[in-house]
């Protein structure tokens, strides 16, 4: 994509960004974020599950800083080795979130609701074999997109919403922070072995 702003301008809140991301390596590391590459415009994080054994980098996060704060940044799933963007069907997880309860609901029928939960990685369920989006304001595509026409950029530009470090912090806190465990199908398939007579 061509830069149409001033690219020292997005450069330099790129690397504000990612600066940022540097000093709190620790604390990104602990929680199975690791800063795989970051050369403007792109910083690619990778996400592993921490809390399970074996651990695994279901996927990586690339955040294009092109025309950023202009515009918000784009974010995409990639294949963390492959750097090729992910498919929905590709996806361990939709990033599922409950949603809070409405205070008006009083709370013993509030315990009797069953939970409400929206996935932030949207994708169109016809076709699972193409990539998925962040649904999320302060994204790209969230502001982008024709459902959110009302919801402008310029209402969450100032907010921290579109910063890096919080849009990662979503993707951890809903993506691999509550991944525990794995459930595992096999099958074998056994190959015919000729027997000498």
């Amino acid at each position: 994509m061509m830069q149409a702003v001033d690219s020292e301008v997005s450069r330099r809140k790129f690397e504000r960004e990612v600066g940022h991301l540097r000093e709190i390596e620790p604390t990104l590391i602990s929680r199975g974020w690791w800063v795989m590459s970051a050369d403007f415009p792109c910083v690619k994080v990778a996400f592993a599950t921490v809390g399970m054994r074996p651990r695994v980098i279901p996927f990586a996060v690339k955040a294009d800083f092109t025309d950023y704060d202009v515009r918000p940044l784009a974010i995409t799933f990639v294949d963390p080795f492959e750097d090729r963007e992910l498919a929905a069907s590709e996806m361990m997880t939709h990033l599922p979130r409950l949603l809070p309860v409405d205070p008006a609901v009083p709370t013993e029928v509030a315990a009797q609701m069953p939970p409400q939960r929206i996935n932030l990685y949207q994708h169109y369920p016809h076709m699972p074999t193409t990539p998925g989006f962040l649904c999320l304001p302060g994204t790209r595509a969230y502001h982008e997109h024709p459902a959110h026409s009302g919801d402008s950029w310029e209402l969450h530009r100032n907010t921290g919403e579109g910063r890096l470090f919080a849009l990662l912090e979503t993707v951890w806190r809903y993506g691999t922070a509550p991944i525990q465990q794995f459930q595992f199908a096999v099958n074998v398939m056994l190959g015919q072995s000729e027997i000498p007579a």
